[in-house]
């Protein structure tokens, strides 16, 4: 019911609805694809580095010699006599822990 006293006057109401997203017309979603595909070149690249040596033949397969020159040390044989190590206080057990 309408009241017959209210005096505000009718108005037309428009909705414009815009579904169009623009781009490939699939709908968008153009940036996603960019995303995953900047993904894909980079685990590429890093799996190159990673196993580069095994996917172009490694480095060469030759022999690696090392030769490490020490110089001669003569050290003489020192006699120590035998001595019992006794910390200061007479004990060599620890004391117990305090009972709470």
């Amino acid at each position: 019911m309408t009241d017959p006293h209210d005096t505000r006057p009718e108005r037309d109401r428009t909705v414009i609805v815009n579904n169009d997203r623009g781009g490939s017309g699939g709908g968008g979603g153009g940036s996603g694809w960019l995303i995953a595909g900047l993904l894909i070149v980079v685990i590429v690249v890093g799996a190159f580095f990673l196993f580069g040596d095994r996917l172009t033949g490694g480095g060469g397969g030759g022999d690696t010699n090392v030769t490490i020159d020490t110089p001669d040390v003569n050290v003489p044989d020192v006699d120590m006599p035998d001595v019992d190590v006794v910390p200061d206080g007479g004990n060599a057990a620890p004391a117990p822990a305090p009972a709470n």
